[in-house]
């Protein structure tokens, strides 16, 4: 299916358009339902479906005060990747009258994308990415969803938008900074036009910037490239020692080499400069370059000990290893959590760690408070549910279990696993009804996932 505009339209369609669009802001209920009507017999259209949006955004009538009580998350509606693989077209739709009854439905609107992407209709998905991120503009995972779709369909400028949004709420996350950085290099290669007579250096003002921004292009072509510019940085540092951005792309090199060591001595230079010592990113890259580093080395030890599974010092190699870096893990994890109090994400990492050392005491309160960030709030439901089940507190991990299963929309690993563990809390507290509703659902999705198909067979043998 192609992309259609509205100039693609019969001339009747498109005066009920402008119709539409002369009283969008005057009567945005009115100017809706014309417009959906329209979308309804022209999916395609982007330009009506972008004006559709815009309609039902101003219409929607806020329940509370803050984007919360307007934009409350509902369910998928039953819809599944495999029937939107089916029948995309009906997808479509069925996600267009969901939005239509709740402009709000984040799963709507996801529905919306997965359809959107089987029926190649690039912007369309875009459009959902956009809503999607609207809904909550507080939830940065939303946030470079839509940058990479932006980044991928060549859009820079507003892909650099969205991160600079995000960056400022989320300013340690290097995954942001990595975006923001491509979207510029892009931006700047589209404006630009290397292959005209001037040079890319010469047409920006900053030259020192054009230059990294040059470097960080060239750092794609692999290692005979990295090494290039680690020895173009290592000539820089030697005529301005102080200069903090050569110290951070000799660092950049050697972590995309996984010469972890040489990164973190850079780093630690870097740190060391009265510009590195108040960056707060710069102390976030040191643990990450020691997670890698610890990473590598078990990776390593793992590949080894496959090829020889029975060598005992190989294992015992890998179990000092994975304990030392658990042992890391938790300390720096504890922490950023007495530095950082209010930052929740970071109790949802420690809460992790301590379910991981049988601290389960100790994993419920951290997991509790993690449930106010809204990024990692389903995934600490999920742990939450778990910690309690540990506990043998059956009803209260079934509470935290629903929540989360209400929350995950689709069909996705983390769903499948709600719905066995909500059917063993249900079957550990005698009530097997319930416990089975859960089971079918999982049987119906997945009849391979773990021993969900026995638990049918028995209870049908039973019945």
């Amino acid at each position: 299916m192609k992309e259609t505009q509205i100039k693609d339209l019969e001339p009747r369609l498109q005066k009920h358009i402008e119709k539409a669009t002369k009283v969008i802001d005057k009567d945005p209920s009115y100017a809706a339902d014309i417009l959906f009507n329209i979308v309804k017999a022209n999916p395609n259209c982007i330009d009506v479906r972008r004006l559709l949006r815009r309609a039902q955004n101003k219409s929607a009538k806020p329940k509370s005060s803050g984007l919360g009580g307007l934009f409350a998350k509902l369910p998928f509606g039953g819809a599944n990747e495999a029937s939107v693989r089916k029948n995309p077209e009906k997808a479509l739709q069925d996600a267009e009258d969901q939005i239509k009854a709740n402009i709000g439905n984040e799963s709507a609107h996801k529905l919306l994308v997965l359809a959107a992407k089987e029926l190649n209709l690039t912007q369309t998905a875009l459009l959902g990415y956009e809503q999607i991120f609207k809904i909550d503009e507080t939830n940065a995972e939303n946030g470079k969803t839509l940058m990479r779709e932006l980044i991928a369909l060549k859009m820079a400028d507003q892909a650099i938008e969205i991160g600079d949004r995000l960056y400022k709420s989320n300013p340690a996350d290097e995954e942001i900074q990595d975006m923001i950085k491509k979207a510029s290099v892009q931006q700047t290669v589209e404006k630009g036009k290397w292959e005209e007579e001037k040079s890319f250096r010469d047409k920006l003002k900053d030259e020192d910037e054009a230059q990294r921004l040059e470097q960080s292009s060239r750092a794609q072509t692999g290692e005979a490239g990295l090494r290039s510019l680690i020895e173009e940085s290592l000539k820089k540092v030697e005529d301005e020692p102080g200069n903090i951005n050569v110290l951070k792309d000799l660092v950049n090199y050697y972590r995309k080499l996984e010469e972890f060591d040489s990164a973190i001595e850079w780093l630690t230079k870097a740190r060391q400069l009265e510009a590195g010592r108040a960056d707060v990113n710069l102390e976030t890259l040191e643990v990450t370059l020691n997670r890698e580093k610890m990473a590598k080395a078990i990776s390593e030890v793992e590949a080894e000990l496959e090829a020889s599974p029975e060598d005992a010092t190989l294992q015992s190699k890998l179990d000092t290893l994975r304990k030392e870096d658990h042992e890391y893990r938790l300390s720096q994890a504890e922490s950023l959590v007495q530095r950082y109090p209010n930052e929740f994400s970071y109790r949802f990492e420690l809460g992790e760690l301590y379910m991981q050392s049988e601290n389960i005491d100790g994993a419920i309160k951290e997991l509790q408070l993690a449930l106010r960030a809204p990024k990692v709030r389903v995934k600490a439901l999920v742990l939450l549910g778990k910690s309690y089940i540990q506990k043998g507190f059956y009803d209260l991990a079934a509470e935290q279990l629903l929540a989360a299963k209400s929350e995950i929309p689709g069909v996705t690993d983390l769903k499948k696993e709600v719905l066995y563990d909500l059917g063993e809390c249900y079957a550990s507290q005698g009530d097997s009804e319930k416990a089975m509703a859960e089971f079918k659902a999982l049987y119906g999705i997945d009849i391979g996932y773990k021993d969900v198909s026995q638990k049918i067979d028995d209870f049908y043998s039973k019945s």
